[in-house]
């Protein structure tokens, strides 16, 4: 009797290890070094069209459904968090006159599949004066080959431009 359990213990196993081949799944393929320069492009455009004013471009490189996230310290010492639907910034009804420019530098990467993420330090201008500096998070989705800012983090650092600064300005995205 003990003979027999070992056989059917064994081929038990077998059966339960050798079935139907594994399923397998698709993986979406790792960063790739044309994937990032598509991404920091599509980046690039999006801060010319808030350095432009540009509200129809601002919207037309969103996602519909996006939010955004503002981090600001209060003079307390906390800090606060406001946080509103992307369409918030390029409603026509903002447009107050101002020339607003944002550029960023150092900007660290990450894709996998049809996600990415940009984190980059900024400096924000308003009417050619320097107003603030901060960090910057872009989400964008690959939709239709096309990368797509979804969502957006930022902090608001007034006190933080010195820190923040680039010691070479030959790094400033974009260009312009």
């Amino acid at each position: 009797m003990t003979r027999s359990i070992g056989p059917i213990a064994i081929m038990t196993l077998l059966c339960a290890c050798g079935g139907s081949a594994p399923l397998t799944q698709h993986v979406p393929g790792g960063h790739q070094p044309g994937d990032e320069r598509a991404v920091l492009e599509s980046m690039d455009r999006f801060m010319t069209a808030i350095s432009e004013t540009d509200l129809e471009a601002m919207a037309a490189m969103k996602t519909a459904d996006g939010m955004t996230y503002q981090w600001r310290p209060t003079e307390g010492g906390d800090m606060h968090i406001t946080a509103r639907p992307s369409s918030f910034w390029h409603d026509p009804a903002r447009d107050d006159g101002h020339a607003y420019r944002e550029r960023y530098w150092s900007p660290t990467v990450m894709i996998r599949g049809g996600i990415a993420v940009v984190w980059a330090p900024y400096e924000f201008w308003i009417d050619g004066e320097t107003s603030h500096c901060g960090v910057d998070v872009v989400d964008l989705v690959k939709i239709d080959g096309e990368w797509i800012v979804s969502n957006t983090m930022w902090t608001v650092e007034p006190e933080a431009c010195v820190e923040l600064r680039p010691a070479e300005t030959s790094i400033l995205r974009p260009e312009s």
